[in-house]
């Protein structure tokens, strides 16, 4: 489910504020601030183009007790709502079509918080802003928009069933987590779903998804003050609600392994990983290395012919020309990170391939990467942070996710001497501290039904 969207003196703004902190971050002041309501603000001039992103998240994370799928579910309805106020809603007309281009409003669930972000041009901001305020933190629950958020959440669970990749990465996130809520998916399963009642909702809006919890990131071509102003003329009076508990961030303390099987599956799928300390920790940093170091075309995997002479033999012609049948899937920002591999093969060499994705990681511990592998790694990860400039959009999510997991702006020069500055003994450290401990994630065939 993924996001945006005049003039006043400084002194004014600042008034109303109770703590405004500035960074400069990717060659633009970064300004984080919160209002007197709690709502935390961060703004970003950019002056690329005439294109605004407004980010807007929810610090609310699956370890709060609750029914389970409801984050996702009152994410639905406020996703619905929305599309409401742009069909039906005069005061919203001038914007309603713009936001209708493909891309332009996106939603999504984490573990960890609920976010959605909009891109507009700077003129059309303060709607935009306007109908954040209407859409997301009007705890009054619609039925009947409820209800096609069920059915939206019911499509997304069937449509999982059908992902061999995201199957198993549930099994993995069991096999870390064990039985915490952040082990469920994020969207719930239909029957679950169906269970919450309309004031189960409401409670749950009134108490959490207001400013205590929320950020609102603006990047546009406006000056800090002018973005923050219009931030606080549209959402300064929001309630402040009560504030989220701090999730939980352990796994399980044990190996585990997790399988199951689903019906007319044609491989067997894989995850296997390892946990990872958290964002703004030194371990996190040299974890998104890896990822960079393991993966792409021309990552250590790829270049690992006995692993994927292992794959290839056993997995069908026609699948091998559609898909690669192993990927390292990214170090997510998450208060629960880990650095994991997906694969792809035939039921029968499954204990195989777990053996040699694991050679590979065990490998980490004992120091074993070549100087030119590392200072390739370390240029990726350098190129992808460079990347995030590049767009409102991008920059608008990156400060809100890091945002979300209670961590400041840092500029793209100190993160890239952080990067520059790694070597293979911070690997060695990290994996031989943290790497002891692997998470497998397997779903099969049914018996009976292998190619």
């Amino acid at each position: 489910m993924r996001p945006v969207w005049q003039m006043c003196c400084l002194a004014v703004v600042v008034a109303a504020l109770s703590a405004v902190l500035g960074t400069v971050c990717y060659g633009a002041e970064v300004r984080s601030t919160v209002l007197d309501n709690g709502l935390s603000v961060v703004t970003c001039p950019h002056p690329a183009s005439d294109v605004a992103s407004v980010f807007v998240g929810f610090r609310v994370g699956a370890g709060i007790v609750q029914p389970v799928g409801l984050r996702a579910l009152l994410h639905e309805h406020n996703r619905a709502r929305v599309e409401q106020l742009l069909a039906d809603d005069d005061s919203f007309a001038e914007v309603a079509s713009h936001l209708r281009d493909a891309g332009s409003v996106q939603w999504r669930v984490e573990w960890d918080y609920l976010q959605m972000y909009a891109l507009c041009t700077s003129a059309r901001l303060e709607q935009v802003l306007r109908l954040v305020r209407a859409g997301l933190f009007a705890p009054d629950i619609q039925p009947e928009l409820l209800e096609k958020g069920r059915q939206r959440l019911a499509e997304e669970y069937q449509n999982m069933m059908q992902r061999p990749a995201e199957r198993a990465y549930y099994r993995f996130r069991e096999a870390m987590l064990n039985d915490m809520a952040g082990a469920q998916p994020v969207f719930g399963k239909p029957e679950q779903v169906a269970q919450i009642t309309p004031q189960q909702a409401s409670d749950f809006a009134r108490k959490y998804l207001q400013a205590a919890n929320a950020t609102v990131v603006v990047v546009s071509p406006l000056s800090n003050e002018q973005a923050l102003r219009l931030v606080e003329d549209a959402l300064g009076t929001v309630k402040r609600g009560m504030a989220a508990p701090s999730p939980d961030r352990s796994c399980y303390p044990d190996s585990r392994v997790r399988v199951g099987s689903t019906p007319r599956a044609r491989v067997a799928t894989m995850v296997v990983g390892v946990g990872l300390p958290g964002p703004g920790q030194p371990g996190f940093l040299v974890g998104q290395l890896l990822y960079n170091i393991l993966g792409g075309a021309q990552g250590r995997l790829a270049r690992d012919r006995s692993l994927f002479h292992a794959l290839a033999l056993n997995l069908p012609f026609a699948l091998l020309s559609q898909r690669t049948p192993l990927t390292v899937l990214p170090v997510t920002m998450s208060n629960r990170p880990h650095l994991a591999i997906y694969a792809e093969c035939a039921p029968n060499v499954v204990g195989n391939v777990h053996e040699q994705l694991l050679r590979h990681i065990n490998s980490l511990g004992a120091g074993a990467i070549r100087p030119e592998e590392l200072q390739q790694g370390k240029q990726k990860l350098i190129n992808s942070r460079a990347r995030i400039m590049l767009t409102a959009a991008g920059l608008a999510v990156h400060l809100g996710q890091m945002q979300m997991l209670g961590l400041p702006p840092a500029s793209f020069a100190d993160e890239t001497t952080q990067i520059e500055q790694l070597t293979i003994a911070d690997v060695t450290a990290l994996a031989q501290s943290n790497f002891q401990n692997h998470y497998v994630g397997v779903d099969m065939p049914s018996p009976g039904e292998q190619d």
